[in-house]
């Protein structure tokens, strides 16, 4: 089966938290209405309405999480009735009847309305959130805000300028600071990438795949620091400037990949190899003693012996291989590989030495 996305989860997750808190000022929006000295019917129905279909929503989340676009939207509709009916419904009822003011019948719902713009620059894309957002203003604040402009005695009073503040500046600063920060975050994500990026680069050889030698060094270091047994190998191609030489330097590239390929693939584990410069590769073996650790060097030397590289008839390679002692540093370990794949060489190549202990 499948593993689910890490976005899709994530997705899943803030939709929930969005229904939670949206259940939970339903609930609170209930329990005050019904807690009121004066009992409105809108305030008595539209809150517990909401709640009720929250609870519902939730519940459909958890077991049908691929419905959570169509939930979210939802949601979000949902919201948007729940804030303007009350707005629109409280607007004409001052409007109509003497003496009754918006500021004293309508429900605490300005700050709600941030919060529901909040959520739509989030989890609507682009310019669909400014529209819906623009068709949430509409539906919501303009009554409000026109209301409030035509009685003037309201607007200065702590209320109305409440309202005024929550339908006018704050909202604008939710709509425009939100797809800033989003635009920020995006703008992270995109540096991390091409961070990573880099590091891969500095991490990989480009011409053969390996691992590059800033890599192998600190893997070698990491080893040096570790109480654990582990082998160095040295290895280093025979008489390959006569290769470039003969055949030229795209056989020579091809050679190189096909003998860092096949040495790659015969490591197990944590053993790994790293394009050391030129034609030279070290191969760092953890776990391993002085005997096991030659068995792998002869393994890779038969390898690339016995896998020759058109038009070139044959490709060996000779090795240095040592032990990492108490003690050593990445100089002295290097050092005794190299001597050891100096031997190999001067005894005709192809062939394992092991370091002088």
């Amino acid at each position: 089966m499948q593993a689910p996305d890490i976005d899709d989860r994530y997705v899943r997750m803030a939709v929930l938290f969005m229904l939670s808190l949206a259940l939970l000022g339903a609930t609170c929006a209930t329990a005050i209405h019904w807690a009121a000295p004066v009992h409105r019917p809108m305030d008595l129905i539209v809150p517990p309405a909401i709640s009720a279909l929250y609870i519902g929503l939730i519940v459909a989340l958890t077991r049908r999480p691929q419905w959570v676009v169509g939930i979210a939207r939802i949601a979000l509709v949902a919201g948007v009735l729940a804030l303007a009916a009350p707005s629109w419904l409280y607007t004409l009822q001052a409007t109509s009847t003497p003496g009754t003011q918006l500021i004293d019948i309508l429900p605490p719902v300005s700050s709600l309305f941030v919060v529901l713009l909040v959520m739509l620059m989030i989890f609507v894309p682009g310019r669909l959130a400014f529209l819906l957002a623009a068709l949430a203003w509409v539906m919501i604040a303009l009554p409000v805000l026109a209301h409030l402009l035509l009685h003037r005695e309201e607007m200065w009073s702590a209320r109305g300028m409440d309202l005024l503040m929550a339908y006018g500046p704050a909202s604008i600063m939710a709509v425009v600071l939100l797809p800033v920060q989003r635009g920020l975050a995006g703008k992270i994500r995109r540096l991390a990438t091409e961070r990573q990026r880099m590091e891969a680069l500095l991490h990989r050889d480009p011409l053969t795949g390996v691992q590059s030698r800033l890599l192998g060094e600190r893997r070698l270091r990491e080893a040096l620091d570790a109480d654990a047994p582990a082998g160095v190998i040295m290895l280093d191609l025979d008489r390959f400037k006569a290769i470039n030489d003969t055949y030229g330097h795209p056989v020579g590239d091809r050679v190189l990949q096909a003998v860092a390929s096949g040495c790659e693939g015969l490591l197990r584990g944590e053993e790994c190899i790293s394009r050391w410069g030129g034609e030279e590769f070290l191969a760092l073996v953890p776990e391993v003693d002085a005997s096991g650790l030659l068995q792998v060097a002869e393994r890779l030397r038969a390898a690339i012996a016995g896998s020759p590289v058109a038009p070139v008839q044959a490709v060996t390679a000779s090795f240095g291989a040592t032990m990492i002692q108490r003690g050593d540093t990445l100089d002295t370990v290097l050092q005794r590989a190299d001597l050891a794949l100096y031997r190999a060489k001067e005894q005709g190549g192809n062939r394992v030495e092991a370091a002088a202990s």
